[in-house]
């Protein structure tokens, strides 16, 4: 460290050098005040000690240039004086002194006062260190502060503004010497600088006494009369003690993206508007399909139904002919059989008469022999079995063509080719009629049993609903595998008639059973199934104002539930 020496007396000054020097510090020395004041011009000098009394200019004086002197760095000054009087003492500190050693001096004591000097310039240094730092981060700070474009303004307890950066200062047109120190409210109505919604005021003060931060959406309108947005936002300052000593107003204008969003809002909505009206005409398109769908399949149905029917017609017409000259050939037949029956009694009644006769010898050998001849032939060919069993067989194929003529009128009550018009029917004759139909479908793989209730008459469209009870037999039946029953209940039941089939099959899972009316499903192999059946049975249950319900357990079986408005 550089210390000037200022002193007259050569035994001081050398005194003085000399133990500097042991202290480890460059010594530069002066006779007098101004020749030390030119070193101390030319020099770094960290430490001056000099004598109060000294030629061309004295201690007292070169203190007061020095400190007048403007240098960057601080020199620490320590006055030697013989004079300790207070007024003295006052002296050499009013004179910008920072210290004084008493002559003669002590060299323990000069060592101190050096010492003290040291930590005071070393202190001063580091002060001037972190105040360049902090003078390097304002300017720092400053700049990104201006650069921001934001405005940002920050007010004291008082509500007086401390800073401000440039953006905020350009929109109000001030400078910076304009506005610091003043009061950001004009008024106690809330008038502000910024022309701010006064609500404002009352949200600082608010920061002020909960500490938590505050927004506000400040709308307002420029020089130009347009709309402008700002979104404000006021944040807690506080100092280490955790004390709010300052609020900073932060305001961003948001007007364009404001109107970004309005429009985006908008264009949404436009939007949420089109896709609705896209997914209404959508779900009417698909319903309309399905309605397409629906009705196409159940025009395929009626146009099969009627093909069934025309071919029902067609068959029963084919069958009735050559089973109504069956049927009227076994009663001409049977009438014949009756003529024989009495012609035999009466020939039976000759013999015996004959035989009789032979006994008496009234008769000839010849007839005797053919009496013989014949009661052989009746005992050989049991005469009395064939007249017994000629009549069953004949009454057999009687009830037999009965049968067919009955199995007709079913297919043809099944399947009117163009007769299907609203009507009061019989359900349960119905029921009849399609059990007869499917009888060949049944018979091999389910006993039927039937519970019949005593039903009033439906008015219905009765071969739609033929159909629906054909429907859920062949399913049924279907769904046994080997052997099973098939249980169908007709019970008239608080206004309406229900029809429960229940069958014995291996059931639908849960996740098939609501699917079981929908168009074209089906769990059957491919080929084996269109998946109209069911979805054509609810529609027609749907037209009759009705309800089909279905009930089932795998492994156990199904349960389809009808019901019907009765008449």
């Amino acid at each position: 460290m550089n210390i000037l020496i200022a002193e007259d007396e050569f035994i001081s000054r050398n005194l003085l050098q000399k133990v500097l020097e042991m202290m480890g510090h460059e010594v530069l020395v002066a006779e007098d005040g101004l020749l030390a004041w030119e070193l101390f011009q030319k020099n770094d000098v960290k430490i001056i000690v000099t004598d109060w009394i000294m030629p061309r200019m004295n201690g007292l004086e070169l203190c007061k240039k020095i400190r007048s002197a403007g240098k960057e760095n601080y020199t620490y000054i320590i006055v030697l004086t013989a004079m300790d009087q207070k007024d003295d003492l006052v002296q050499v500190f009013n004179s910008g002194a920072d210290d004084y050693i008493s002559k003669p001096f002590d060299h323990e004591e000069l060592k101190a006062r050096i010492k003290t000097g040291e930590r005071v310039i070393q202190l001063e240094e580091e002060h001037k260190r972190i105040n360049d730092i902090l003078i390097e981060s304002r300017n720092k700070l400053k700049i990104v502060f201006d650069s921001m474009h934001e405005k940002i303004i920050s007010l004291d307890e008082k509500l007086n503004i401390v800073s401000a950066n440039k953006t905020c200062l350009e929109s109000i047109e001030y400078n910076f010497s304009n506005i610091i120190g003043k009061s950001f409210f004009d008024d106690e109505n809330g008038f502000n600088i910024l022309s701010y919604n006064k609500e404002i005021k009352l949200l600082v003060m608010k920061v002020f006494n909960s500490g938590k931060p505050q927004s506000h959406l400040d709308k307002s309108a420029d020089k130009h009369g347009k709309i402008r947005y700002e979104q404000v936002n006021i944040l807690p300052i506080k100092n280490d003690a955790g004390k709010i000593f300052q609020t900073v107003i932060v305001a961003k204008d948001i007007t364009e993206d404001r109107r970004k969003t309005e429009k985006i809002e908008t264009l949404n909505k436009e939007i949420k508007a089109t896709s609705e009206q896209i997914r209404a005409k959508n779900e009417r398109l698909e319903q309309a399909l399905k309605e397409l769908k629906n009705t196409q399949a159940q025009i395929l149905q009626s146009e099969k139904m009627a093909s069934i029917g025309q071919l029902a017609a067609g068959v029963a017409h084919e069958i009735n002919n050559p089973t109504g000259f069956v049927s009227s050939n076994l009663k001409t037949l049977m009438d014949y059989q009756n003529d024989l029956n009495q012609l035999i009694k009466e020939y039976r009644k000759l013999t015996t008469n004959l035989k009789d006769s032979i006994s008496d010898n009234n008769l000839s050998p010849a007839i005797s022999e053919q009496i013989e001849k014949i009661a052989t032939l009746e005992t050989e060919v049991d005469i009395d079995f064939v007249q017994e069993d000629i009549q069953d067989l004949i009454q057999d194929c009687c009830e037999g063509t009965e049968r067919i003529k009955k199995i007709v009128i079913d297919l043809k009550d099944f399947a009117h080719p163009g007769e299907d018009k609203l009507q009061v029917a019989d359900i349960n004759n119905g029921m009849e009629s399609t059990l007869n139909v499917v009888s060949n479908e049944l018979k091999y793989k389910a006993t039927v049993t039937k519970d019949f209730g005593m039903l009033p008459g439906v008015k219905c469209y009765p071969q739609q609903l033929n159909q629906v009870f054909m429907n859920i037999l062949v399913n049924a039946v279907q769904a046994i595998e080997k052997q099973g029953e098939i249980n169908i209940k007709t019970r008239h039941v608080n206004g309406y008639v229900e029809i429960a089939i229940s069958d014995t099959g291996s059931g639908i899972s849960e996740e098939n059973l609501n699917k079981i009316f929908d168009p074209f499903f089906t769990t059957k192999d491919v080929g084996k199934g269109t998946g109209l059946g069911m979805n054509i049975a609810y529609n027609i249950i749907k037209k009759h104002n009705g309800t089909i319900d279905v009930e089932s357990t795998v492994g156990e079986g199904t349960t389809f539930m009808i019901r019907i408005p009765a008449e």
